[in-house]
């Protein structure tokens, strides 16, 4: 929906689409690598989600699920070990090659290769072979039955390429999406092009998908910059934050200029350094989630666009939420609990960030709440690929940051909590037995009402320890001039989603 006072998606919505028109989109980020396998941060799902698809796909908000992309149904048998996915007859690559199974098991087996060096790999550990049934139908046995199974196979963790190809990082390979790939440079720009025989058609009206001949994303860092390049129309689509949006748009809107206000997705916490003092002592974890008030960071870091997070990534209308009651904000607490630890006078800190709005302006007032319990914070900044290496390093006392959308408790907890992903999810570096255990039998649990039991004590286990501190999920605003129709935000990425995205995006002008 679109903000009071401001104008709502985009009138005309029921004109028939129309084909053509290059989109410049002005993003915070750009991918420093567009190997698909390998580069597996939010910038590059963006792109990915214009140049591939993958068996599964998320969305629409707001409620985020499960659907269909290249697999268009499958079969579980009994015992939850084995999947077969029939695939889409008649998809193309981009280089004129049609889908079939062998190139999802190509693509499956360079993930769970230990040599491709994927970040995913660990999605799929539970996976003891993919094997060929016929052109259209591949079978996935696992070793146990795993839970989050499906949720594993969307392009956040195996997006399908040809069989037999090699991607680079630099140029990639075909895929099967949208739009085919044309010019990249690293940490700057990419550009794509209409696939003329991309495979999905609109349903509402009947015709192939996508109408955009050209999509041209540019890093654009500045916040302002971004937004006045917006406003004189250099761009047509950013993402804004919403300060701007507070103190801007809802006094004097900006003629022809669309905001888009969508239900919050992704998360932010607090990343505490468990290997590290004074962060390794329980009691100092637990003192700063009794000092830290999350309705006032949401207020004056986010002005109040989003919902406060409970030990937990997952919102209360969730099916996945956790009736865990959170700490309650208890500065006399907080100083007993830093005393009990050794530090009765407090000690001195630092936020480490990159520049954000969205996590450097929160680690800011979460600054000041600090002090009033006697941490005196600062905060030291680098660029987000020297930010990311640090962080996997544990080489950081506390970093306020967060993720995108998570389809599954799998998904959300065990990447960041389970001790065998230090040094490459785990960036808390957290460490206990119990936690494992329960993260692997929630995994390898298939029923929904038999892994609830499991998540409760997962959540339990978090409000104790505190490896990470779940604050809040903000609202992830955008902004287009109002030429621009058939947009709306579809999950934790706008480009694509089910149903949606900048592939049924066009030009009225």
């Amino acid at each position: 929906m679109a903000l009071p006072g401001i104008p709502g998606m985009s009138e005309g919505a029921e004109k028939k689409p129309k084909y053509g028109g290059r989109l410049v989109v002005g993003e915070r980020f750009a991918p420093p690598g567009l190997d698909p396998h390998r580069n597996q941060l939010f910038p590059e799902y963006q792109a990915y989600l214009l140049m591939y698809n993958a068996l599964t796909i998320m969305g629409p908000l707001p409620e985020v699920g499960m659907h269909p992309d290249l697999a268009k149904s499958w079969e579980v048998s009994s015992d939850g070990r084995e999947y077969i996915f029939t695939l889409r007859e008649n998809v193309k690559f981009h280089h004129g090659k049609e889908l079939d199974s062998g190139d999802v098991k190509y693509s499956f087996d360079r993930v769970m290769n230990p040599e491709t060096r994927a970040p995913k790999r660990f999605a799929f550990q539970w996976v003891d072979s993919v094997n060929v049934v016929d052109k259209y139908h591949i079978k996935f046995k696992l070793k146990e039955p795993f839970g989050p199974f499906l949720t594993t196979l969307t392009i956040m963790d195996c997006p399908i390429i040809p069989a037999g190809s090699r991607p680079t990082g630099t140029k990639p390979v075909p895929g099967t999406g949208p739009f085919v790939f044309k010019s990249y440079v690293p940490n700057e720009t990419y550009e794509v092009t209409r696939f003329d025989q991309y495979w999905e058609i609109d349903e509402k009206t009947g015709m192939r998908l996508p109408y955009l001949k050209e999509v041209y994303v540019k890093k654009i860092v500045d916040e302002t910059i971004r937004w006045t390049a917006l406003r004189t129309g250099d761009v047509d689509y950013i993402q804004v934050p919403p300060f701007m949006i507070a103190l801007q748009e809802s006094k004097k809107p900006t003629p022809g200029v669309v905001v888009v206000n969508p239900p919050p997705v992704g998360s932010t916490w607090v990343y505490l350094n468990c290997s590290k003092p004074p962060f390794d002592k329980k009691e100092v974890r637990q003192a700063l989630a009794h000092a830290l008030n999350k309705d006032a960071i949401l207020k004056g870091a986010m002005w109040g666009f989003g919902e406060t997070t409970n030990n937990q990534p997952f919102l209360s209308r969730s099916r996945y939420y956790v009736p865990v009651k959170d700490r309650e904000v208890d500065l006399p607490k907080a100083r007993q609990l830093l005393a009990a630890a050794g530090y009765p006078k407090g000690f001195k800190t630092e936020f480490f960030e990159y520049p954000y709005n969205k996590y450097t302006d929160p680690a800011q007032v979460a600054i000041g709440q600090l002090k009033e319990v006697g941490i005196e914070a600062t905060m030291k900044m680098l660029d987000r690929a020297a930010w990311t290496v640090e962080m996997i390093k544990g080489n950081y006392s506390i970093s306020l940051s967060g993720d995108s959308e998570r389809l599954d408790p799998d998904d959300a907890f065990f990447m960041r909590l389970h001790s065998g992903e230090i040094g490459k999810n785990n960036w808390s570096r957290y460490s206990n037995k119990e936690m494992d255990e329960l993260l692997q039998k929630g995994r390898t649990t298939w029923k929904w009402e038999d892994r609830a039991p499991i998540y409760k004590k997962v959540v339990e286990l978090i409000k104790e320890d505190l490896p990470i501190i779940y604050l809040m999920k903000t609202v992830n605003h955008t902004a287009h001039r109002d030429y621009v129709k058939g947009h709306d935000f579809g999950a934790a990425t706008w480009f694509g989603y089910y149903g949606g995205g900048i592939k049924k995006t066009w030009l009225d002008k």
